[in-house]
């Protein structure tokens, strides 16, 4: 017998992941679609609102 060990676990965590990856990107992608955004937006940069207090 040999003495490696398998962990399902890992493999399972990595999977799902994954699938939950996905699923976020084809929200997003349905969104920009709804919203008229047929191509990615160009720059990355994100507007930010500070909190006020």
């Amino acid at each position: 017998m040999s003495n490696k060990v398998v962990d399902f676990a890992a493999g399972k965590n990595s999977q799902l992941h994954r699938r939950k990856e996905a699923k976020v990107d084809a929200m997003r992608e349905a969104f920009r679609l709804a919203r008229g955004e047929s191509d990615k937006p160009e720059g990355k940069s994100k507007k930010r609102r500070k909190s006020k207090k």
